[in-house]
């Protein structure tokens, strides 16, 4: 099988939309796989420009721009003003805008507020934008294959949003591609709902395509969202992003870096979410939460429930993991692979699994784990596994595959209960031990 794999810091250097290339740095013990990793590139943000915002006064139906009385948009035709005076540079840096009723863009040829694509054209949204509990209906269902429907803000940098509430959505575009916004940087998302289908090809997500820095609380997807590499239910890809009480119901498809959640994270956390009836389908890097973690990050006390299926590297929670925490969470349903395949993780080669419970299938061919598919390094405390677990060479009812040091070490207080069947090194806690060369 070709393992050379396009990894998550490829994405990244997508999401910041950087053109210089940065070296290649081989991940610590997997040299044998051909997994690379791209050093992180931090994106030069456009400062946003503040005072009152010189927009058309078609862009609002009333309102100062203040807290107390904010900008109020009503119409299509409002909305349309105020996304071109944001893409034509105008930030609303401190002003403050909200919803007045519902809107309905189904015979509008939507263009984002904000842009941010790869040419280095950054003209973000940087105010505060209230949905107010109204909803936005049927974006992207006036465009045509020529404009493609993109997300309703383009670009965020420090900016907040609250309540915004997307229906019936039809998003496409290229690279940095969400439901609700395509690329963020230092800006929080709040209470927010979308409902639709997103395509892209590099950092797509239901909710948010690319996110650096900030914060995402109580967000909510339900839909269909589809691209190469980076593809999250929630956000596409993350580098220092908190997640916190997301919801998701979605079909996920994508190549490489696929997570229920979070496609690529690096230096991010999954708080107390739930993915239910959830499918995630990819290639490499397959994950009910998150396709590959680098560089740290944490999944905890979250829940999984649904399907997920890939090539190598799959696992319950997380797909590939070189370090973090994976602390509290359960998967139920079905995870599936042909190598390198998890109850919890597929690939482990540093940080820590703890408290985690699997009652979920796990099928595959080789280096198939209740837990973990293959651990070269880590920690496992205090997990269990109680679901089947199938394979052919190097299944175990915890590990498939573990090579490192004495396995007693690693797997303080960890159980299996489930049923273990191979063809060849099969145990009911660890099925190899050795070294893949």
């Amino acid at each position: 099988m070709n393992r050379l794999k396009r990894s998550f810091s490829t994405v990244l250097c997508v999401l910041l939309t950087v053109l210089a290339a940065g070296f290649i740095l081989p991940i610590e013990g997997e040299a044998a796989t051909g997994r690379a990793v791209r050093a992180p590139i931090r994106a030069p943000i456009t400062p946003p420009r503040a005072g009152t915002p010189a927009a058309a006064p078609q862009a609002f139906a009333s309102g100062a721009g203040t807290q107390g009385n904010p900008f109020v948009i009503r119409t299509a035709a409002q909305l349309s003003a105020f996304a071109a005076s944001v893409s034509g540079g105008e930030s609303y840096a401190g002003i403050f805008i909200r919803l007045g009723s519902n809107i309905d863009l189904r015979n509008v040829a939507w263009a984002p507020i904000g842009v941010h694509d790869r040419d280095g054209v950054t003209n973000p949204f940087s105010g505060t934008f209230y949905g107010a509990g109204f909803t936005i209906y049927n974006m992207g269902a006036g465009n045509d294959a020529r404009s493609p429907g993109g997300p309703l803000f383009g670009a965020l940098n420090g900016a907040a949003i609250e309540r915004v509430n997307l229906q019936f959505v039809n998003v496409n575009g290229d690279d940095n591609v969400g439901g609700l916004v395509g690329f963020k940087s230092r800006s929080t998302l709040r209470n927010s709902l979308v409902s639709g289908t997103v395509r892209g090809r590099f950092a797509v997500g239901g909710i948010v395509g690319s996110s650096v820095e900030g914060f995402l609380e109580n967000c909510n997807f339900s839909g269909i969202v589809e691209g190469d590499s980076g593809v999250g239910g929630m956000v596409g890809a993350v580098d220092r992003t908190a997640i916190r009480f997301g919801n998701i119901i979605a079909q996920v498809n994508g190549s490489i870096d696929v997570g229920g959640f979070v496609g690529g994270v690096l230096e991010g956390t999954i708080i107390q979410s739930t993915a239910n009836d959830t499918s995630v389908n990819g290639d490499l890097n397959v994950g009910g939460f998150v396709g590959n973690m680098i560089n740290g990050g944490m999944v905890d006390r979250s829940t999984f429930n649904g399907q997920v299926r890939g090539n190598a590297y799959v696992g319950g929670i997380v797909g590939a993991m070189t370090s973090g925490f994976i602390v509290g969470n359960t998967v139920a349903g079905s995870v599936k692979g042909r190598t390198h395949t998890g109850g919890i993780v597929g690939d482990l080669v540093y940080g820590e699994v703890r408290r985690c419970v699997s009652t979920a299938s796990v099928n595959g061919m080789t280096y198939i784990g209740g837990l973990v598919g293959r651990m070269s390094g880590g920690d496992l405390r205090n997990n269990a596994n109680h679901g089947d677990v199938s394979g052919g060479r190097a299944v175990g009812g915890l590990i498939g595959n573990f090579d490192g040091w004495d396995p007693t070490f690693s797997l303080t207080l960890n159980r299996n209960t489930g049923p273990v069947r191979g063809h060849f090194n099969t145990g009911p806690l660890v099925g190899l031990v050795r070294s893949e060369e």
